[in-house]
């Protein structure tokens, strides 16, 4: 795994969400907002036994953000890290970090409001 500049205000990311329970980050493209950030927060387990849930705009970007993130932790897609988009979902019960669509969040969100099993949500490319 090679190092990405948001790799060095990791922790501090961390330590932010944990005490004040939100965060704007803004960094350049390629920084490791998308990868590294989620993958942290569920590494931090910031509230255990629940899922990060990352939306992500685009069908193709879902999908490779969790293949990527989970090749880095030595894994398949479905293990800790999945994905769910329209007409394809690739996770498990096990499955602690979850890129999905707009429409799957609104979903899940209309079907659980309190999100119940959402530890958190990041907002990727929030424009």
């Amino acid at each position: 795994m090679h190092n990405l500049p948001i790799d060095a205000v990791l922790a501090r990311v961390v330590a932010t969400i944990k005490g004040k329970k939100r965060l704007v980050l803004g960094a350049p493209p390629g920084a490791g907002k998308t990868t590294r950030v989620p993958r942290a927060l569920m590494e931090a387990e910031t509230r255990p036994n629940r899922r990060v849930v990352v939306l992500e705009p685009r069908r193709v970007a879902a999908r490779m953000a969790a293949r990527f993130v989970a090749h880095e932790l030595g894994e398949q897609v479905g293990q800790a890290v999945g994905y769910h988009v329209r007409h394809d979902r690739v996770a498990s019960d096990h499955t602690r970090l979850l890129f999905v669509t707009e429409a799957l969040l609104l979903r899940q969100l209309l079907a659980d409001p309190n999100l119940r099993d959402v530890g958190a949500v990041v907002f990727d490319e929030f424009h």
